[in-house]
């Protein structure tokens, strides 16, 4: 059996030091730290990514516009202490590395 998406992400994150995340679904835009639950969760399912520290916005609403300049909307982010993803949501990832904070 191969590794699920939540084990894919940690090993990336391991190799490139890092402990935050950004998951992209179709209407989401999605920043935080993935839980570690290796060999702590016996009842932990597969489907589901835990993150702490979450901070979510709507993708849509991202981004406010006007004829001469975009800017992000960066108060309209809500934040979790924890906050869980199905897997089969996620259209894209990427590790967020302090070149990128």
């Amino acid at each position: 059996m191969g590794k699920n998406l939540g084990e894919v992400i940690n090993n990336i994150m391991e190799e490139n030091a890092s402990e935050r995340v950004v998951i992209l679904t179709n209407h989401l835009y999605i920043t935080g730290e993935i839980h570690e639950f290796h060999d702590k969760c016996q009842n932990c399912h597969e489907c589901l990514i835990a993150l702490k520290h979450a901070k979510i916005a709507n993708i849509k609403d991202l981004s406010k516009c006007n004829e001469e300049e975009c800017d992000c909307n960066s108060e309209i982010f809500v934040g979790y202490r924890w906050f869980n993803i199905n897997v089969s949501e996620i259209v894209g990832f990427s590790i967020l590395t302090s070149d990128d904070e």
